[in-house]
Order: structure tokens, then sequence, then C-alpha cells
């Protein structure tokens, strides 16, 4: 396929698809200096709100780009949660949450628009423009490289040749398809509908616009996001024919994509007992929702990642800000690799890592939709259950601090953890608490030099990182000088005593690390904890370095 008159290699990096996944794995490897080409055979960027929520998680790592603040601006911090059952107000719940260890103690709803605009706006920023209205036709690949042949809107073929390509392309996949990854799972016999609209409410219901409003009557569920663009609401609502279809074996016909109106009216009267009134809509539609994963998420040098690699249910958020953590967990590996800073065997640990993920994301939202679903059923009993049961028992469950607290950390996505990956390892002597290796490294705000910060603002960044816990001048001297010659890696030091261009705690970080003389974290680029211990013994992260990166003089 290759004309030999062409260089051999095009790009390093062929990125299909321009969606949240696609942007963010182009803007990390951008921040390695790696410049990748980015193409989608849309001619724009969506302009419907599709995926709405953007957890603290993706939030974090989108501070490495400095847009987390400007993504917050755009889009509405949720403030509180309201269930409605049969048109009354049922239990009510706060969602502000107390975490003392994250700049993000929120879930942000904001349209995928917005997330994708500004994304692009970052890599226009940075002089890269994605590629609109190109086609990835084919691709062979052999053990250096991939020849792809794309198609632009014209009809012109042109076959480029790049060491690594990266299908961000979509439950319906070319690049999975043409690498031959079955995609297994199915679909959920069911027919919801969607759109984003404005909705007023009857004065003793009250529509407030800084809440999540769930509402589940006799006939249906409702729930309305709030948005601020490109309307004040995102509903999603299904019927409870739908249900009752099902169960007797009918199951759901395809429906066309166009929904009228009327007919959203008509479901959200069912599960709101005809209290909300739907108008003005920007964006009205059928869907059907889809449980499926890529067997694996990498075939040689042709990597899946977002929803080409995994498709399920929208329950609790996951779908967008799973996407653009695979492709962070992907792009500072490709990077490394690339640069010929780290062992080809760093790729490996990308499967390693997020394919777990995505199959216990997959077996969760399938479990808490079944329940979804159920909570639909006309059968006396459970009838009686909502009406009478779940209005007293939901109240006190959501106002415990603990459930709460418990229910944030594992919808905000901190509680992914790569704690049984080959990178990630535990040191001697070991620490009795704290983040383990292979976890989140927690935030906290601190002082240098005078100045307030955060510890993952300051440990963000194009390398590694390692966070020297204790007293400066604690430290040996020649270990420190050697470490301090090693590429890709960053020196911080964390003490409770000021001095100059040190990271200052006023007593939590240090103690949340489990630090109470002296320890030290390695931590990744993508933020989580690579290597941990505690003492000032320097050997055990020394080795660590030199087992996974090249061209280091660190002495082993």
């Amino acid at each position: 396929m290759r004309d030999k008159s062409e260089p051999e290699y095009t790009t390093d990096v062929l990125i299909v698809g321009a969606g949240p996944t696609g942007l963010a794995l182009c803007a990390q490897l951008l921040v390695f200096g790696v410049r990748s080409r980015i193409i989608d055979r849309s001619l724009d960027r969506a302009h419907e709100s599709r995926a709405l929520a953007v957890q603290a998680r993706t939030l974090e790592l989108f501070q490495a780009l400095d847009v987390a603040d400007e993504l917050v601006s755009r889009g509405n911090k949720s403030a509180k949660l309201m269930l409605h059952l049969d048109g009354r107000v049922v239990a009510e719940a706060r969602l502000g949450f107390a975490a003392i260890d994250t700049r993000f103690p929120f879930v942000l709803f904001v349209s995928q628009a917005e997330t994708e605009a500004l994304l692009g706006e970052h890599l226009a920023s940075k002089g890269l423009m994605i590629e609109r209205g190109v086609e990835l036709m084919d691709f062979v690949a052999d053990a250096d490289g991939v020849e792809c042949v794309l198609k632009s809107g014209d009809g012109l073929e042109e076959r480029v040749r790049v060491r690594y390509l990266v299908g961000c392309d979509g439950a319906h996949s070319i690049v999975r398809k043409r690498a031959g990854i079955p995609f297994e799972g199915d679909a959920y016999l069911l027919d919801f509908m969607l759109g984003d609209i404005e909705a007023e409410a009857e004065p003793d219901v009250g529509l407030e616009t800084n809440t999540l409003h769930s509402f589940t009557g006799r006939d249906g569920i409702a729930m309305f996001f709030p948005l601020r663009q490109p309307t004040t609401w995102r509903v999603i609502a299904m019927s409870g024919d739908a249900t009752q279809q099902i169960r007797t074996g009918a199951g759901i016909v395809d429906r066309p994509d166009d929904l009228p109106l009327t007919e959203l009216q008509r479901v959200v009267d069912g599960a709101t007992a005809g209290v909300v009134r739907l108008q003005d809509p920007a964006w009205l539609t059928h869907f059907r929702l889809h449980h499926r994963q890529a067997a694996r998420y990498r075939n040689g040098r042709v990597f899946l990642a977002g929803d080409a690699a995994h498709i399920h249910s929208p329950v609790g958020g996951q779908g967008m800000n799973t996407g653009i953590q695979d492709a962070w967990n992907l792009g500072w590996k490709l990077a490394l690799v690339l640069s010929g800073a780290a062992h080809l065997k760093l790729l490996e640990t990308y499967e390693a890592e997020r394919w777990p993920v995505g199959r216990a994301l997959l077996q969760y939202t399938d479990r808490v939709f079944s329940v979804f679903v159920r909570s639909l059923s006309r059968n006396p009993l459970v009838v009686w259950l909502r009406r009478s049961v779940v209005s007293r028992v939901l109240p006190g469950i959501l106002k415990s601090k603990r459930l709460g607290s418990f229910a944030f950390y594992f919808i905000s996505e901190f509680s992914i953890h790569y704690r049984k990956s080959s990178l990630v390892t535990e040191g001697e002597p070991r620490l009795r608490s704290g983040p383990r290796a292979g976890d989140r490294l927690p935030d906290f705000k601190l002082t240098r030099d005078g100045r307030s910060t955060y510890l993952q603002r300051e440990l963000s960044g194009p390398s590694f990182h390692l966070l020297l816990c204790g007293h400066s001048e604690s430290w040996d001297a020649d270990d420190i000088g050697e470490l301090a010659t090693c590429h890709h890696l960053k020196l911080h030091y964390l003490s409770r005593n000021p001095d100059a261009n040190i990271l200052v705690d006023s007593g939590v970080a240090l103690a949340r690390l489990g630090i109470r003389d002296m320890g030290q974290y390695l931590v990744r680029p993508d933020g989580y904890v690579a290597y941990r211990c505690g003492g000032r013994d320097l050997s055990g992260v020394q080795q660590y370095l030199a087992s996974w990166l090249l061209n280091n003089k660190v002495a082993v």
C-alpha cells in the first residue's frame, strides 16, 4: 500500500473520532510534545447535549490542560437531588459533598457540546486542528506501523503510515471492526426518549433549576437534569408500557429517531402525574441502550478507547468520563514509548488496567438499571412498596453523610484504582495508611513560598513526580542528585516546615498520606500512585524507574 517515495511515517498517532475521548487523547499527547492527527467523518461537532455529567475525576485530569475551571463556568454544579413519587416530593438530598481531598466536590452538568467545544478550542490554541469530513476506510497493521486509507469529503483518498492507530470512533467503530475485535454484549429491549427542552411545573411541585429531579409514577419514569445550554433541561423518560411489553414477551419494535413533543409529553405525564409541561424543544429523539464491551482494547499497534471499547446504561453518568480516562491512561504511555523514554511493555498495561474498569462499569450499570426498570412494575406489591416503604426509607438514606460520601467517591470515579497492575509497587517499609500504590493521588490545599496552591496542580505535567515527604534536609544528597538526572522525573518536597520552594502542609495532607516522619510517593503522569513507601531510602524508587524507563541515569 505504501508509496516508497513517501516518508515511512506521516505521523506518530492517528486518532479516529473527535468526540470527548479522542479530543482528550489528542490534548494529552500534545502535553508531551506528540503531535497526532485527529479525524472525524462528521463535518461538525455535536451540538446536542448527549452526555452531560462531568465527574470530579475528569475535572481533576483537565487541570493539566488548564480547562477545568472554564468548563465548570459553562456548566451547572448539581446542588440537590429531589425525588418525586406519583407527583409528590418524597425525598430531598444535598449533592454538595464535604470532600476535603478535591477541588471539585460535585457533579457538573454541562452539555457534551460544550465539553467538545472547549477541548477543540484548546487544541486550536496549540495549532492543531480537527480534520473533519475525513473518514478511515481501511487499514493494515504490521509489526512496525499501520498503513491507513483515508477518504475526504470530496472523494479524494490519502494513504498514510502511522506508528499507532487509536479508535475513539464510538459504538459502531470502524477501527474495532477492521481490527477484528469482538464487541460482546446485547441491547436492552426498551425504548427510551430523550430531549433538551424547557419545562414548567405546577407551583406546588417546583422545578428548581439547580436540582436533579427524578419522577417515578405508575406509568413511567422521567429524569430532569439541569443544564445551561442549549436548554434549561435534559429529560430522559421511559414509559411503563415498555416494561409490560418486555414481561409479556412482546419486545420493542425499532422506532424512528424522530420524537414528537406530544409523545414525550404523554410519557412525562405518566411519570409526573401530569404536573410538568414541556415546551420549546431543541432536540428530541428515541434511543435504545446497549451493554457491550470489546473483548480486548488492543491488537498490536491498534488501540480502542471510549465507546469503541465499551457502551452501557447512562446510570451514574459514567460513560463519557470513562472514555476520557481511557484516553488519559493511554496517552502518557504512548507518548513515553514514542519518545524512546519507556519500554514497549508499558503499552501492555493499558488494556490490563482499563479493561477491568470497563467490565466493572458494565456490571454495575446493568444491576442498577435492572432495579430502575423493576420499579416501574404494576404488580400491586411493587406499587405498595414504592408508595409506602420507599417514600419513608429514602429520606433517611439520602440524609446519611456516610452513604453520601460513599456514593460520591463511587460516582466521581475516585474509587477506580490499579492496585493489581504490574505498573504499581508497594515499597518497604510499607506505609500503614494513605492512598495505596495504584490509587488516585488525593488533592489538598498547600502553600509554596507564601502563595496558595494545590497538590494535584503541583504534581501535574508530562512526567513522573516524586513527592518526598518530611524535612527536606533529611534526604541523602547523593541519592537526590542521582534522581535529579533522571529524565521524565520531577522532584517535590512536602513538609510542615516552611522553606524556599517547598510545598508546605498545614497538617492535613501529610496525615492523609499516612506520613508520620518520612515517606515518598512516586506519582504517574495520570495522577495515580506508582510507588510509595515510608522512610528515606530511595533505592526502591530508583529500581522502579529503571524497570520502566529508558535512557535514565538511575542506579539500580
